[in-house]
């Protein structure tokens, strides 16, 4: 990164010494340099201008940062309230909670977003099927927080998940699934899938596909499904375990996970809930929160110091008596001369008026008002599941209300060094492939994948690797996914979806070439004399093998070199063995050789595994 130049790297004394000094160089008429000469004098002026305008371009305070930020495109992320999902129960059917419907979590509001008519409905059971047989999962999915694999990982030709609730599904509800986060999964977008689903209700006509709004991603993430019904839904019992309710299915009609999901509870129609306390309604006028008048002068400001405000209006009130709305917006850039609007400065608590060319200009004499006034605690505001218990003005006792997800995502405002961390990263962000780190760290970031770890490769090597014409432009990456297999493959969904993304950064002239890693398996056997020959001598000796062989190629794992001698050496160090008589090692695979000291060297793109361990203990 460049540094940053001082502009005020001279003195005023320095100054007038270089400039004084120069004078005998341009003339031997000037001899006098004594202040009371008129030419040392407009020296002197000169030297406190240059002194002064040097001061002022260096002292850069953080207005002028952020300034500079908004040039390169770089704006402060304004605070943001926690917000999520509660379940209410013990309402009756149709009874309407209305926007601002507050609920507690110890003394943290939460208010409801809009209108919210109860319509009460459960979920009661949940199934996975596999070639048309039914497994109850209920006892698994949801409870204490538990999840259940959604589909089973032993079906050969079809497979579903199936959700039942206690009433018929109507038009409009809402099923939020709760789905394990995998925090190995690369963050995607809406738009990313590893399945094609088809969705099912039971009907008097028997199994309907409908519509379906998913936006869990194939049940990759946690969030709703909003199915259309067509048809009234009828009652089916499960045969085995005797169960009955209306079903709902997802039949997976093309599988390409990578790890089967595993599914939580769900919750019908369950209320969004932001982290706010509602002070006045918009057009409530509040003495208390008039905060002045009005001077006609463009550009007025007047103090707001309420504490913790989220959002807010003003309204302006003349000796008339008509009210007239203000609207706050984030600046005045990309405003009329005739739009209400005003800016408020957080960390000043200052409100700001147009100047008649960005923004209208407030008549004088005009009563200013605070209205639709909410505070939020911001990043304080964030709450774990099941801290939400409390319902504020509860017609009767009996309903209750919890938060089975945690409530949050709630942010403070940007601070300046956050937001110059934030431009330094993109500033170096990484925007085209051109060196082995470059390929690695964009493949491992390739959206919605497991990717375990990356190797790049030059085309003519591994064209001698593999007695393959490969050309010199070309760049092999072997890619191995996070899995619990010992040899998994990299499937063509996952080489298609690394292939779309990276190309927008690919040089040109460069082709690249997406493979999976060659295993090579470790078989190990010998003759090991323990002190005492107990389980846990035996386990430990076993244990450290594997650690050994996981550990193989230091961080890059791949073309590793699997040492016997330092194998032997590092057992007869062990705690409990007292030698190691004899010790082989034999690979599984054509991947690597075997020399005559007994060490196994794998070819570049091949990774180790740890296929057998067969020991003698004496």
């Amino acid at each position: 990164m460049l540094k940053v130049p001082k502009l005020d790297d001279l003195t005023y004394e320095q100054m007038m010494q270089r400039a004084v000094s120069r004078i005998p160089s341009m003339t031997e008429e000037w001899t006098d340099f004594n202040h009371h000469d008129p030419g040392i004098t407009v020296l002197q002026m000169y030297a406190w201008l240059t002194d002064m305008l040097d001061y002022y371009m260096s002292a850069t305070g953080d207005v002028h940062v952020e300034k500079y930020l908004k040039l390169l495109g770089v704006e402060p992320k304004e605070g943001c309230p926690a917000g999520g999902y509660v379940v209410v129960e013990g309402l009756a059917e149709g009874t309407v909670l209305p926007v601002g419907t507050r609920f507690l979590a110890g003394t943290i509001p939460y208010e409801t977003i809009r209108d919210y008519e109860v319509r009460e409905n459960r979920f009661i059971a949940f199934f996975n099927e596999a070639d048309g047989m039914l497994t109850d999962m209920t006892a698994f999915a949801g409870k204490d927080g538990d999840y259940a694999e959604g589909f089973s990982g032993k079906f050969h030709k079809e497979a579903a998940v199936w959700f039942c609730f206690e009433k018929p599904l109507l038009q409009g509800d809402g099923l939020y699934i709760c789905v394990e986060a995998d925090e190995r999964r690369n963050p995607f977008d809406d738009s990313f899938r590893l399945c094609d689903l088809t969705w099912q209700i039971y009907t008097e006509q028997g199994w309907v596909e409908v519509t379906v709004r998913d936006e869990t991603c194939g049940f990759l993430r946690s969030g709703f499904v909003r199915p259309e019904i067509p048809a009234k839904m009828e009652q089916f019992r499960e045969p085995l375990s005797g169960r009955s309710g209306y079903m709902l299915r997802a039949v997976l009609k093309e599988n390409h996970y990578d790890c089967f999901p595993r599914i939580g509870m769900v919750y019908v129609n369950p209320l969004q809930v932001v982290q706010k306390a509602t002070v006045c309604k918009e057009g409530e006028v509040l003495s208390e929160l008039r905060i002045g008048q009005t001077d006609g002068c463009a550009g007025q400001t007047l103090l707001f110091d309420y504490p913790d405000v989220w959002n807010f209006s003003l309204l302006l009130m003349g000796e008339d008596g008509n009210p007239a709305i203000w609207r706050r917006v984030k600046s005045f850039a990309g405003t009329g001369y005739a739009d209400q609007v005003f800016v408020y400065e957080g960390d000043r608590q200052q409100i700001r008026f147009g100047d008649g060319i960005h923004g209208v200009v407030p008549p004088q004499k005009q009563s200013v008002y605070v209205t639709g006034l909410s505070c939020s605690l911001y990043g304080a505001g964030n709450v774990q599941a099941g801290e939400l218990k409390e319902f504020a003005g509860t017609p009767d006792g009996s309903c209750r209300v919890s938060n089975p997800m945690p409530l949050t995502g709630g942010r403070e405002r940007e601070q300046l060094k956050d937001m110059i961390s934030r431009m330094e990263e993109s500033v170096f962000a990484q925007r085209r492939m051109a060196s082995e780190e470059d390929y690695e760290t964009i493949i491992e970031s390739t959206p919605g994948l497991l990717i375990e770890r990356v190797h790049v490769i030059p085309g003519t090597v591994y064209g001698k690797l593999h007695r393959q014409n490969r050309g010199y432009n070309e760049v092999v990456a072997v890619v191995k996914p996070w899995t619990d297999e010992k040899r998994p493959d990299l499937s063509e969904t996952y080489q298609r979806a690394i292939r779309q993304y990276i190309e927008p950064y690919r040089l040109l002239n460069t082709k690249v070439s997406i493979v999976q890693p060659e295993y090579v398996g470790i078989e190990i056997y010998g003759r090991v004399a323990l002190q005492s020959l107990s389980e846990k001598e035996k386990n430990d000796v076993c244990a450290w093998l594997k650690k050994q062989i996981a550990e193989a190629g230091g961080e890059k794992k791949f073309g590793a070199v699997i040492s016997s001698g330092k194998l032997f050496a590092g057992l007869e160090m062990l705690p409990g063995v007292v030698r190691v008589q004899e010790l082989n090692l034999e690979r599984v695979g054509s991947a690597a050789e075997k020399d005559d000291r007994g060490d196994i060297y794998l070819q570049e793109d091949a990774l180790a595994y740890l296929e057998k361990i067969e020991l003698e203990f004496v």
